[in-house]
């Protein structure tokens, strides 16, 4: 099989993310857009050495469970992953993912109820963050990231997001025309709106409304405000969020009221939370309070119970069982975490980790040539670095961190295969039949951490140079720069070495 062959072949699974796997000839395609059990034409259009990815050109045998997506940008926004699949085939497969992850990761044999799905699955999201560019026909537009890429999908109405964002959404689209303003271009850095944040209440119904910014002002924005909060009476909040950032990370540091108090309240299985701009908050109401009391029923509380809840985050968990129990104690090992949970606002957290996970993705992908083994890796390293975060010096070295501990997990993975790759350029560490060793791995730590990576990569694991590239995102001639100025730090430790 080579790029761009046609063959027929069957789904035998889903991956976490909802694409079909597909077997063919021993080799396995990723297909988007299968569902187990259905046969159609594939075009192969990407061959790696252990997996393939393809197209689905046409469907022969069609699964019971396909529906015809009720959102008409489906295909193109990439935001929602399971809308061709029928409620009851979304059910299947998302008890199926926790039953694998509980046998997988956690090795445990156990009986996995059905999912607890939602009656009505529409306008449930309470928070909404929409950019803003230009179609090519020069119109404004609000929507989404196509994935992977930076263009923008049209959106006027997003089928999850509560009806009030859309409309509030599009009503500042049509005033940021009336008023000449500008959104920010990735390119060029000019212009000035990046994104349109919304949050509402659930059940309180508050709304907050940000404008996230490349400058620090936005022109005509007293007369904006007024006719907003004429026009949208639930609205108790305007705030201006200025980031001056090149980056993909949504939120910056610098924040301005523009209206109201800079929150809004909401509650949750009674208990009251404060919500400001930052502050981490579920984002479909009605279904953790599902989650939330199914487990304290299954618990089997009463009042003489003592509960810990490990991970507690902020402590909505903890909040929503205190009633239930005699005593409830909130655990939680990263120091931010509990501040966190003290206040009940900030959670930067959620804005570090999102522009990271495609880069992620790619490099567990490239790692372990395995979409489940991947997803498993990214999120054992996720789990790592909250827990750890608190050890991190600076934002600025964040990817280069977050990458070390990914790379050490995806490690952890290919020991369990029993993949291990001889050093052989630097034999003064090694001896025959000698492989990789703590010593070795102590002695790369030193290096400056974008030359350790590329190391790792090129003499552990066996990765070519244009692989590596791929995987970090950057040239090959890069990566090159980077091996020679590894090297020659490594000698001057191996020096340092020799002479002790």
């Amino acid at each position: 099989m080579k790029k761009n062959d046609y063959f027929i072949g069957e789904c035998v699974d889903q991956s976490h993310d909802g694409k079909g796997i597909v077997k063919y000839e021993g080799f396995t395609y990723f297909v988007n857009g299968m569902i187990t059990g259905e046969v159609g034409q594939i075009k192969c259009i990407k061959m790696l050495k252990n997996y393939g990815v393809g197209r689905l050109i046409e469907l022969q045998k069609p699964s019971p469970e396909r529906v015809n997506p009720k959102c008409h940008i489906y295909q193109g926004c990439g935001g929602c992953h399971l809308m061709h699949l029928s409620s009851k085939g979304q059910q299947e497969f998302k008890t199926k993912r926790v039953k694998d992850c509980m046998e997988r990761i956690g090795h445990l044999e156990v009986d996995v109820q059905p999912c607890l799905m939602q009656e009505n699955p529409w306008y449930y999201r309470n928070k909404v963050q929409m950019p803003l560019g230009y179609d090519k026909n020069g119109q404004l537009v609000t929507g989404f990231y196509k994935q992977k890429t930076n263009d923008i999908i049209a959106c006027n109405e997003c089928l999850i997001q509560n009806e009030e964002s859309n409309a509030v959404i599009q009503r500042v689209k049509e005033l940021f025309v009336e008023y000449n303003i500008k959104p920010y271009d990735k390119v060029t850095h000019r212009g000035n709106i990046k994104h349109i944040l919304t949050k509402k209440g659930y059940h309180s119904e508050e709304f907050m409304l940000c404008f996230i910014t490349y400058q620090k002002t936005i022109k005509h924005i007293d007369q904006i405000v007024e006719i907003l909060i004429q026009e949208f009476p639930h609205i108790k909040t305007i705030i201006q969020n200025i980031n001056e950032r090149h980056d993909n990370v949504i939120l910056g540091d610098e924040e301005k009221i523009l209206y109201g108090k800079g929150y809004i309240y909401d509650t949750l299985l009674d208990n009251q939370y404060k919500i400001s701009l930052k502050s981490f908050y579920q984002i479909n109401p009605i279904q953790v309070e599902k989650l939330y009391q199914t487990a304290i029923d299954l618990a089997h509380l009463n009042n003489d119970s003592i509960v810990l809840d490990a991970y507690c985050g902020i402590g909505t968990i903890t909040l929503s069982l205190a009633k239930h129990v005699k005593k409830v104690y909130g655990v939680e090992v990263v120091p931010q975490a509990i501040e966190d949970a003290k206040n009940k606002n900030p959670d930067a957290f959620e804005q570090l980790i999102q522009p990271q996970l495609q880069r992620m993705y790619r490099v567990a992908i490239c790692m372990l040539h395995n979409e489940e083994d991947a997803a498993d890796a990214i999120q054992e390293t996720v789990l790592k670095c909250w827990q750890k975060i608190g050890q991190l010096k600076s934002e600025e070295y964040f990817g280069t961190w977050l990458t070390r501990i990914l790379i050490n997990q995806c490690k952890d993975i290919l020991k369990e295969r029993k993949k291990v790759v001889p050093l052989e350029e630097f034999p003064e560490l090694i001896h025959e039949d000698h492989y990789f060793t703590n010593e070795w791995g102590k002695i790369l730590s030193n290096l400056n951490g974008k030359y350790q990576i590329v190391m790792e990569l090129y003499y552990v694991d066996g990765f070519s140079t244009k692989e590596i590239a791929r995987m970090l995102h950057i040239t090959e001639v890069n990566v090159r720069s980077r091996m020679v100025r590894g090297r020659k730090q490594l000698e001057q430790i191996l020096t340092v070495r020799a002479m002790d």
